[in-house]
C-alpha cells in the first residue's frame, strides 16, 4: 500500500498527491488517493484489501471529466478472460491483468 505512494511521488508525470483515505489494520487496508499529472490530468486510485476480498481502480480522466484510461477489478464483464481484471479505454472495456502502480505510471507516461 505504501509503495505506491512512493511510486507517486517519484513519478515523473505526478504533480501532487492528495491523500483521501488511509485505513491500515489487520482486518481492513484501504487507501484512497487523488494525484494530479501533468496536462491537467486526475488519476483517482482505491485500493482495497480485506480478508477475504480485494477491489481496487485507477482511474484517470482529463480535467474536464473525459475519461482516459481506468483499470478495475469490478466484478462485472464475466465474458473477458481476465475476468475480474479489465480495462476501460476509448469507450471500450478490455481485457487486462492485475495491474501495478508501476505500469500504470507506465502507461501514464507515455500517454501525456
Amino acid at each position: 500500500m505504501y509503495d505506491i505512494i512512493t511510486a507517486l511521488r517519484k513519478s515523473p508525470v505526478v504533480l501532487d498527491v492528495d491523500l483521501l483515505e488511509i485505513i491500515d489494520e489487520d482486518s481492513v487496508r484501504l487507501l484512497r488517493i487523488k494525484a494530479q499529472l501533468k496536462e491537467n490530468c486526475v488519476l483517482y486510485i482505491t485500493e482495497l484489501h480485506t480478508r477475504d476480498w480485494q477491489k481496487y481502480s485507477y482511474h484517470c480522466q482529463k480535467s474536464d471529466g473525459e475519461l482516459m484510461v481506468r483499470w478495475d477489478s469490478k466484478p462485472h464483464w464475466k465474458e473477458l478472460a481476465t475476468y475480474p481484471y479489465h480495462k476501460h479505454e476509448g469507450g471500450k472495456v478490455l481485457p487486462s491483468h492485475r495491474v501495478t502502480i508501476a505500469e500504470v505510471l507506465d502507461d501514464l507516461e507515455k500517454r501525456l
